[in-house]
């Protein structure tokens, strides 16, 4: 991103979601003529996704699966 300060301020506050998507988000409003309030909401709602993404991971890992299945896997013939 052009803007080392606020990068190293994202870093600080932990917005790492926002720190991955904010180039794309802020050309999508200049060109889409966002308000403030929309803006907002969609880098806001980056950052849950990532963070929510995050979760699962770290909770898939914990939970320590021996083979992760999905319902496409499973057998429902029985």
């Amino acid at each position: 991103m052009n803007h080392p300060n606020l990068d190293h301020t994202l870093r600080q506050l932990r917005l790492s979601g926002l720190l991955q998507t904010l180039p794309v988000r802020l050309q999508e409003a200049a060109a889409n003529r966002l308000t403030h309030a929309e803006f907002l909401e969609l880098i806001f709602q980056d950052e849950l996704s990532v963070r929510q993404e995050r979760v699962l991971k770290r909770r898939t890992k914990a939970a320590d699966f021996r083979h992760l299945k999905t319902l496409e896997d499973f057998d429902w013939h029985f």
